[in-house]
């Protein structure tokens, strides 16, 4: 988790230095950052945290998840230097300890584009189990992610950020609480 933190503020020191020397150099027809509709592979990189409570106890259990890999389907709208938006539904298969999980995720996010290269995000996500082990008794829970984005080309760029999922469920007189959280890398195709 430690590299992960520091390779996400890694990346955004060189990207605010990418951002100072853009600033300068932005032109007024570079006034959209990525409008449009948006396919993205997303890399995960996972822990995982199970809380277990009732009848006067409770214990967590937590690990790093071995894999995990995503498709996303969304829409994004980056005006520069003016408050813009993403949306994107994206299903995840989690592979750990032999076992895999699915979730499908649905997340809205605020954003600015400070030039036609670099932008940040932030907002909330609905997380649904939809496979694996007793997935059905899940309910969906509310979490959040926020990162920073690099617009490549007109049509390709990147992002990295933070993400957290939750689910919750009731199982034998017990409440499960499982949360995801980690390293988010997406790499994306606005058209």
């Amino acid at each position: 988790m430690k590299k992960q933190i520091t390779l996400l503020m890694a990346l955004v020191i060189l990207s605010s230095s990418a951002f100072a020397q853009g600033t300068t150099k932005a032109k007024k027809q570079d006034e959209v950052s990525s409008q449009g509709f948006r396919v993205s592979i997303v890399k995960p990189m996972l822990d995982s945290e199970v809380k277990l409570s009732g009848n006067g106890a409770s214990n967590t259990y937590s690990q790093t998840l071995d894999q995990a890999l995503g498709l996303s389907l969304g829409y994004v709208s980056l005006p520069v230097q003016q408050l813009g938006w993403t949306a994107n539904a994206t299903y995840l298969d989690i592979q750990n300890n032999g076992y895999t999980t699915s979730l499908v995720r649905i997340d809205g996010n605020a954003a600015y584009a400070f030039t036609n290269i670099i932008s940040i995000k932030g907002g909330l996500n609905i997380t649904k189990l939809t496979g694996g082990n007793d997935a059905e008794k899940f309910d969906a829970g509310i979490g959040f992610q926020g990162g920073i984005g690099i617009q490549v080309t007109k049509n390709f760029g990147f992002d990295v950020g933070y993400t957290q999922m939750n689910q919750i469920a009731n199982m034998d007189g017990y409440e499960v609480k499982v949360r995801e959280s980690g390293l988010e890398i997406g790499l994306n195709g606005t058209f």
